[in-house]
């Protein structure tokens, strides 16, 4: 339902999202199928561990899970078109 509801709101086809504080990634995997690419955060290193091992298991190969803070992230690249930070207040 999250996913339906945000994509109802900015549209997540063929988008490149970035998604702050992914934990471990039950969100990120439901929309990484939609997106063009997502790179996806978290500052806990067993969650993004947790998060890597099932969206592996479930065939999802465009997203990038990454350890750390928004205040860190360093990128290069296109920008994102979406950003979503879901349950991380």
């Amino acid at each position: 339902m999250e996913v339906r509801i945000i994509d109802g709101y900015v549209g997540l086809k063929g988008r490149r999202i970035l998604e702050i504080g992914c934990g471990d990634g039950r969100l990120t995997r439901q929309f990484a199928p939609m997106a063009s690419s997502v790179v996806a955060i978290e500052p806990d290193a067993a969650k993004i561990a947790l998060a890597r091992q099932l969206a592996a298991s479930e065939g999802i190969n465009n997203v990038s899970f990454r350890v750390g803070s928004a205040q860190q992230l360093r990128l290069d690249g296109d920008p994102f078109e979406v950003a979503l930070f879901s349950w991380s207040l």
